[in-house]
């Protein structure tokens, strides 16, 4: 049985890894998420735009890959950025999927190194001492991401897919390419974020009436 001591540099030595490996994810989902707000604006030009958008990107780099716009028909262009949404789309929200459930992990050991140091207020950067500072503001911020960023990125695809089909004469294969990758999009968003708040509104609508009865 290992005593006090090794018990905490165990932990501690975990803690340390499961930090560095959420940094690394966070990076991740900043960067995907940057990258999708610059492919939906990229999106909005092709289809609002289309023959402005030739002349005026002309060589485009993305991602290490240099493509000239010009040499390629737009109906596949337009295509190929839905998928490369759509992908990225996935990856993004797995990735904050994945930072938020390292994050719950990393406050079940901030108790558990807590409880060896028998300091329950020492240990906790990342636990209640983050959630005690400026509260009004992370609320903001965890409302705007959690909320706000999706339903934009659900609007937006929905309204992008909607004026590629009623004002783009461009073949019905693309354009069906196309409805499916945004539809990807589109339950992505909301299976990553609107369910879930769904479903917890719910669990908590259903919680009251128990309570009050107690």
């Amino acid at each position: 049985m290992p005593d006090s001591s090794s018990r905490l540099e165990v932990l501690h030595d975990h803690y340390k890894e499961s930090f560095s490996y959420i940094r690394e994810r966070e990076r991740e989902r900043d960067r995907l998420f940057l990258i999708l707000i610059a492919l939906f604006a990229l999106l909005a030009l092709e289809i609002q735009y289309p023959i402005n958008f030739r002349g005026a990107v002309g060589t485009l780099t993305f991602l290490g890959i240099e493509l000239n716009v010009d040499a390629l028909p737009l109906p596949a262009f337009l295509t190929a950025t839905w998928v490369t949404v759509l992908v990225l789309t996935l990856r993004y929200c797995q990735a904050s999927t994945n930072v938020e459930r390292q994050y719950k992990y990393l406050h079940t050991l901030e108790d558990k190194i807590s409880a060896e140091l028998k300091d329950d207020e020492l240990y906790r950067r990342e636990g209640r001492a983050y959630k005690t500072e400026y509260p009004l503001f992370s609320w903001w911020a965890w409302r705007f991401y959690v909320v706000v960023l999706p339903t934009i990125a659900i609007i937006a695809t929905a309204v992008l897919i909607y004026q590629e089909w009623t004002r783009l004469d461009y073949p019905l294969l693309g354009k069906i390419i196309d409805l499916v990758s945004a539809s990807g999009v589109l339950v992505s968003f909301a299976l990553y974020r609107i369910v879930p708040l769904a479903a917890g509104a719910v669990k908590k609508l259903k919680k009251r009436p128990q309570a009050s009865s107690s």
